[in-house]
């Protein structure tokens, strides 16, 4: 419990690193009528790239969540001297840090399916 409460900290710690970076843009832009808020979001090509760079941060994270999982599970495994339950429990830190990288795969495989699918020109990352 006490492994989950640190990697769900340090996921927390990290994304709230990543969030500036994700949504730096000035705050309005100065027009004869005042102060506007500045978006890119005005079409659907707009939003389609706006989720693009969410995902992408996203994905960044989930690898490196996937990362320190996988260590865990591979300090567990070495660690476990034998013992069979210490040994199910790496394995299943692996596998489920591997189905993790799998669904992120899948899921930023589903941006770029709706991006070709509506003729958006989506990057492919950032």
């Amino acid at each position: 419990m006490k492994k989950l409460i640190v990697a769900s900290s340090a996921i927390i710690a990290f994304s709230l690193l990543l969030a500036p970076a994700v949504f730096a843009e000035p705050a309005c832009l100065n027009t004869d009528v005042g102060c506007l808020p500045k978006t890119t979001v005005t079409n659907i090509d707009g939003l389609l790239k706006f989720l693009t760079k969410v995902t992408s941060w996203l994905f960044i994270a989930l690898l490196f969540m996937a990362f320190i999982f996988i260590i865990i599970g591979g300090f567990t495994y070495v660690s476990s001297k034998g013992d069979p339950k210490a040994i199910a429990s790496a394995k299943n830190y692996i596998i489920y840090a591997l189905i993790g990288v799998a669904v992120g795969v899948l899921a930023k495989g589903l941006v770029y399916l709706v991006c070709s699918v509506l003729g958006a020109q989506c990057p492919v990352f950032f």
